[in-house]
């Protein structure tokens, strides 16, 4: 990991210089530059740089993975120079001037490293010359990665720029938030899918002493007043941290995609379906049967589809007889239909159908098809 993860906030602190974080009133932009290990890039704007080696580890994951992605159905054509990672820190309501970002973090790829810059404000009216400085690190050609940021970072970030009347850089870039791939495949396997849950389950990666989200606010307000630093440099470590777990995440997402490792299992039904729908099914088979031994009953029944997509009715009956077996209502169902439609048996169908009846009684579906596998019973009877 990277250097600052494992010691207490009080350590770090004091690392910083200060025990308490107090500075005079009021606090000069020098002042807090230095005490934050950082530099003045405007008015009321101190910009904090790290470094960190792609050769070091992110909790259990290498971050030279980002430079290396494996193909995946989240992620089209990418060049990962072109990836920039952003989290912001919030105000809230407060102020009156509506939610502003007092702390933007982004990173990007620059040769071996991972560049993280941090844009801190110092006043309100630092906003502006922060939003220039954000759009000349991070705009351009770019390729967004966030966490849940289509629907706050990035709006937010979009209004601010509006309101300071200037183009907002990031509107048509492409954008990944990687929210969406994590939900599709682990919303089934772990209570939430928020970030800390990610890092912990699929990083391997554990904060100390870590800030809940809702002290940020009041601390940045709270140095507004009375220039205390306070907490201001556990919150710049906690955005350092979600910058970082967002390049980590990438490698760590993908491996649970591709079947390539990962310390988490991940829903093989629901990685297929997005396979499928990315238009790769034999990724998608491909990935099933890797963990066919693991598979409950929607990994299976999903498995069953692929196989009747591609016309072999043998898997796909083997399967479903097996799921049938155990009682699913779902694969009698499609037993059904096969062998009405394909097998053309209608005796076998009924008997199903029948199964199905009294399974669910009075469901219309299957009424409907005892009612029309009859008609062809006494149908072929009166043939014969």
């Amino acid at each position: 990991s990277h250097s600052l993860a494992g010691t207490s906030i009080g350590q770090r602190l004091a690392c910083l210089g200060t025990s308490a974080g107090h500075l005079r009133r009021p606090a000069a932009d020098h002042e807090v530059a230095a005490r934050l290990g950082g530099r003045i890039a405007a008015d009321h704007v101190i910009v904090i740089e790290r470094e960190i080696p792609l050769a070091s580890h992110h909790g259990h994951v290498p971050l030279a993975g980002i430079t290396q992605l494996p193909e995946v159905p989240w992620l089209k054509r990418h060049d990962p120079r072109h990836f920039v990672f952003i989290d912001t820190e919030t105000t809230g309501l407060a102020g009156g001037t509506g939610t502003m970002a007092f702390l933007v973090g982004a990173a990007r790829i620059d040769g071996r490293h991972l560049r993280v810059r941090q844009y801190f404000l110092t006043a309100f009216a630092g906003e502006p010359a922060a939003l220039d400085h954000i759009e000349r690190w991070a705009g351009g050609e770019t390729h967004l990665v966030s966490y849940n940021g289509k629907r706050f970072d990035l709006p937010l970030l979009a209004a601010r720029y509006r309101l300071a009347g200037s183009r907002d850089p990031f509107a048509g870039l492409p954008h990944l938030d990687l929210l969406h791939p994590v939900r599709t495949a682990f919303r089934t396997r772990w209570p939430d899918c928020r970030l800390a849950t990610v890092e912990h389950r699929l990083l391997g990666f554990a904060r100390t002493n870590d800030l809940p989200g809702a002290a940020m606010p009041g601390a940045w307000l709270e140095f507004l007043r009375g220039g205390h630093l306070g907490i201001l440099p556990a919150i710049l470590e906690h955005n350092l941290h979600d910058v970082v777990s967002l390049a980590a995440l990438m490698p760590a997402l993908a491996a649970a995609y591709s079947g390539t490792g990962g310390i988490a299992e991940p829903d093989a039904a629901a990685v297929a379906r997005a396979w499928s729908r990315a238009g790769m099914p034999k990724r998608a088979l491909r990935r099933l049967n890797e963990a066919r031994e693991r598979l409950d009953e929607a990994g299976l029944l999903e498995l069953a589809r692929l196989h009747r997509r591609d016309a072999d009715w043998g898997a796909a009956v083997r399967i479903w007889d097996d799921l049938a077996h155990r009682g699913s209502i779902e694969a009698i169902e499609r037993l059904a239909i096969y062998h009405e439609h394909v097998a053309k048996d209608p005796s076998a169908a009924a008997v199903l159908a029948e199964r199905l009846g009294r399974r669910e009684p009075g469901a219309a579906p299957h009424l409907r098809r005892i009612e029309r596998l009859d008609r062809k019973l006494r149908q072929a009877r009166i043939s014969a």
